[in-house]
C-alpha cells in the first residue's frame, strides 16, 4: 500500500494525515516523511533523522505540537499489531500489548471479538492512537475514572540515539508513573501495554432540550449520578438550541470497579431539571462528524457494548465511521466545584455569538 493509504487506514478524513492534522488548521512542513514497517526501521529513522523530529498519530491535536518545518515527520500507522493478550479473570485485570501506532478503535475491535474484554474508558473519538492519547493526558469521562494514561502498565521508547528503553509497572513502577504523560519528550513509543477489564455494557440515557440554566446549576450533582456524563449545547448564544442542551448519563453494567467507585443505580432526571421542554431522546440521531455522503445514526438511549456507548465514532461492530466532516476544538479544565461558575463565565462571554446546532 502507499503511505497515504496506510496512514489513512481506510477511514475517510485522514487522507492528508502525513501533511496536516485532521481538521487542517496545522501544516507540519516536514522535509522528510517516513512510515516505518518494523521497529528496526523506526530505530534507524530516529537515529538518522534531520531535526526536528515529530511523530503523528491520527492528527487530532489542534495545536502546533507536531510542526517540524524542514525536519522529519514519522507516522507509526504500519506499527499497529496486537502483540499479546492476557484475558481478565475474576478479581484480576488482563492486559493487551500493542505496537506504538495502534489506535483505540483497533483495540476496541480486537476486544469486541467474542467479548474478550474491555478498556476502563475511551475517548469519545477512539480513532486516536493510544500512544498519542496517553502522551498528552487525554481523558474520557467520569468523576472516579482517571485519564487514559492510568491504564498503561508498560511503555517502550525509541530514544534519540535509536536504542530502546522500557519501563513497566512490575520493574519501574515509580518511573512509569512519571513518564506516562510524556508529551513526546522521552522518545518515540514503539510498544505499550494496557490493562483490560471484563467486557461490560453501558446503559445510556440521553435527554434533549433540557433548559441550559437548570443543567448548569445541577452539573456538579449530575456527575455523582452516573459513571460517565456528557453535556452538549449550542445554547450559549443566539441561534438553534439557544438556552437548551442535551445530557447523556451512562451506567456501566456490570461495573469493573469496586462498589465505592460506582455510581448509584440509574434514575430518571427530575421534572424540575427537565422543565417543560426536556424529554428522553429515543429516536435515532446522526453520529458525531457524520459524513454527509455516508451518514450513520445511532440510538442515544439504549444499552449497548462499552465501545459503542463510550464513543461517538464507532459503530456496534467497533468499526470506525467516516471522519470526513471536521471540527476545531479547544478545551478548558477546571475543578468540578468551579464548573458552574466557569460555565456561567463562558455563557456571558459568548452571549452575542451566533451558533449552529450540533444536531
Amino acid at each position: 500500500m502507499t503511505d497515504t493509504a496506510d496512514v489513512s487506514r481506510g477511514c475517510r478524513g485522514y487522507e492528508e494525515n502525513h501533511v496536516q492534522n485532521w481538521c487542517g488548521n496545522i501544516s507540519f512542513g516536514s522535509k522528510q516523511k517516513f512510515v516505518p514497517s518494523t521497529v528496526e526501521e523506526l530505530q534507524q529513522v530516529v537515529r538518522d533523522a534531520a531535526p526536528p523530529l515529530r511523530v503523528i498519530g491520527r492528527g487530532h491535536s489542534f495545536s502546533p505540537v507536531a510542526e517540524c518545518a524542514g525536519g522529519t515527520l514519522v507516522s507509526l500507522a504500519r506499527l499497529n499489531l496486537v502483540l499479546d493478550f492476557q484475558p481478565p479473570s475474576d478479581g484480576s485485570v488482563g492486559s493487551i500489548t500493542v505496537q506504538g501506532g495502534t489506535t483505540y478503535s483497533e483495540i476496541a475491535k480486537y476486544l469486541a471479538v467474542g467479548r474478550r474484554g474491555a478498556l476502563r474508558n475511551l475517548p469519545s473519538c477512539p480513532q486516536f492512537t493510544v500512544a498519542g492519547a496517553i502522551a498528552t493526558g487525554t481523558h474520557g469521562s467520569g468523576v472516579h475514572i482517571p485519564n487514559l494514561a492510568a491504564d498503561v502498565s508498560m511503555l517502550e521508547f525509541v530514544r534519540a540515539d535509536g536504542t530502546l528503553v522500557r519501563y513497566s509497572r512490575e520493574t519501574d513502577a515509580a518511573t512509569l508513573e512519571g513518564c506516562r504523560v510524556h508529551l513526546g519528550c522521552l522518545g518515540v513509543v514503539s510498544e505499550l501495554r494496557l490493562d483490560v477489564v471484563p467486557f461490560f455494557e453501558v446503559d445510556a440515557r440521553t435527554y434533549a432540550d433540557v433548559p441550559l440554566e437548570a443543567a448548569v446549576r445541577a452539573l456538579p450533582e449530575l456527575w455523582t449520578r452516573c459513571d460517565s456524563l456528557s453535556v452538549w449545547t449550542s445554547g450559549f448564544g443566539r441561534g438553534p438550541g439557544s438556552g437548551s442542551c442535551w445530557i447523556t448519563l451512562r451506567q456501566f453494567l456490570p461495573h469493573w470497579a469496586p462498589p465505592e467507585l460506582r455510581a448509584p443505580p440509574a434514575a430518571p432526571l427530575e421534572a424540575a431539571l427537565l422543565g417543560e421542554s426536556g424529554y428522553l431522546l429515543e429516536r435515532p440521531m446522526g453520529r458525531y462528524c457524520s459524513d454527509v455522503d455516508a451518514p450513520t445514526t445511532y440510538s442515544p438511549t439504549r444499552r449497548e457494548p462499552w465501545h459503542s456507548a463510550l464513543s461517538l465514532t464507532l459503530d456496534d461492530q467497533a468499526e470506525e465511521t467516516s471522519m470526513a466532516v471536521v471540527d476545531l476544538q479547544a478545551e478548558f479544565f477546571v475543578p468540578l466545584e468551579r464548573a458552574t461558575e466557569a460555565l456561567r463565565a463562558v455563557w456571558a462571554a459568548s452571549a452575542g455569538w451566533e451558533f449552529g446546532s450540533p444536531a
